[in-house]
């Protein structure tokens, strides 16, 4: 009969090393596919397809609007948690983190150009960003489990 002990050496360590395989292979695919998508959208909407301005870009009359929502959600990897934890240790900024919510942001600014680009609008005005970090509760400690990147703006057609 195999211990308990061997089937959790097993479990642990292949959870490692399927998250070394997220970090190395999966997540270098997931952004350089994204800048591809990126790309694409650049060339059929153009570099001022979103705009924070809350007045339209061109001065014609608006024949139509509405809103445009996308969002993402992204947990970092155990790798990337120990590194958080490890920087987190000593103080200063976690740059695995920041990179992270850089992706994500990416991420959802790249699917609210797909939903315009799938929609018969022309740009997207007053775009925001909003943030939201998901954790689980252990007792009295909050852990970051995943964020949220919600973007939204009013889409308008001329």
């Amino acid at each position: 009969m195999v211990s308990f002990n061997l089937l959790w050496n097993i479990a642990v360590n292949g959870a490692w090393i399927v998250s070394l395989f997220g970090v190395l292979v999966y997540q270098p695919g997931k952004k350089k596919a994204l800048l591809k998508r990126e790309q694409a959208s650049l060339i059929s909407c153009g570099a001022n397809a979103l705009t924070t301005l809350s007045t339209p870009s061109k001065k014609s009359e608006i024949q139509g609007y509405t809103v445009l929502v996308a969002n993402v959600v992204m947990s970092p990897s155990w790798i990337q948690l120990f590194g958080g934890w490890f920087r987190a240790f000593f103080g200063g900024r976690i740059n695995t983190f920041s990179k992270l919510l850089e992706w994500a942001r990416r991420e959802a600014k790249q699917r609210l150009l797909e939903e315009l680009e799938a929609s018969d609008y022309d740009e997207v005005i007053n775009v925001r960003f909003e943030t939201t970090t998901l954790t689980k509760s252990k007792g009295s400690n909050d852990k970051t489990a995943g964020f949220e990147i919600l973007i939204y703006g009013t889409a308008v057609k001329y």
